[in-house]
């Protein structure tokens, strides 16, 4: 029986399911688990550098099979503050971007609340947990946004106007491909990984779509999944072209 810390933490979950691992071989679910094991090293990494410091135990892990739980607890034990928010969803946009070019294709969602976690049992329960799990599977494309409870709660504290520009390199507002239609989201910004002059993802002699074309192409894309990999492309376009405008108006 799994004994809970009775202490309701406040943070962000993130779930986070890998495209195809169902139907990998022994030799590529020997390989997924390696790339898993780096890109969960990048992970903390990337959290250790943020320009506002994420504590040690405020991220963690949780791994189930195919699905990863990315965990942010607010250290101050109340509702998660905007700056360390802001800082985590830059955590997961790196994580996103350094999983596609190790040969994992994530997508997922992520939601603001409370929960309870034991990590000696692997196990957490919660209503972010629960927001996050009705989500995470249900879109059609490779990427992480955010739930609609969540998307409406961001949109809010964006709308003070502060530090705009934080929240518009980690999250864009689109419109995500379900499997039934599409819903507005706030979404990782993973392809501004590839869209930086200092991006170690690419080769020197490629563009920044050329790159991300060179990860995707890598995988097989069996009949019936090939929307996934368009829709992909299509928000990567949507967020270089973005970008361009943006820099030639400037």
């Amino acid at each position: 029986m799994v004994r809970f810390c009775r202490k309701t933490h406040f943070g962000v979950v993130a779930g986070l399911d890998a495209l195809g691992a169902r139907l990998f071989s022994d030799g590529e679910t020997t390989r997924f688990l390696a790339s898993r094991k780096i890109v969960l090293k990048l992970l903390a990494e990337k959290a250790d550098s943020e320009a506002f410091r994420l504590q040690e135990e405020q991220i963690t892990t949780f791994t189930f099979n195919d699905t990863v739980l990315i965990v942010l607890k607010s250290i101050k034990g109340g509702p998660i503050a905007d700056a360390p928010l802001r800082a985590f969803l830059r955590v997961l946009r790196k994580f996103i971007a350094d999983s596609l070019a190790h040969a994992i294709l994530f997508r997922g969602a992520f939601s603001i609340g409370t929960f309870l976690m034991d990590q000696e049992s692997n196990s957490i329960m919660g209503e972010a947990v629960t927001d996050a799990a009705a989500w995470y599977d249900k879109p059609d494309w490779i990427g992480v946004h955010a739930t609609p409870r969540t998307y409406f709660e961001i949109t809010k504290r964006m709308q003070s106007g502060r530090h705009l520009s934080d929240w518009n390199s980690a999250i864009v507002e689109y419109s995500v491909p379900l499997k039934g239609g599409k819903v507005p989201s706030k979404v990782i910004n993973w392809p501004k990984m590839f869209l930086t002059k200092s991006s170690s993802l690419c080769e020197d002699d490629e563009t920044p779509r050329q790159c991300v074309l060179r990860h995707i192409s890598k995988h097989r894309v069996p009949l019936g999944t090939e929307s996934k990999y368009f829709e992909t492309v299509n928000f990567f376009d949507h967020v270089a072209d973005q970008c361009a405008t943006s820099s030639s108006q400037s």
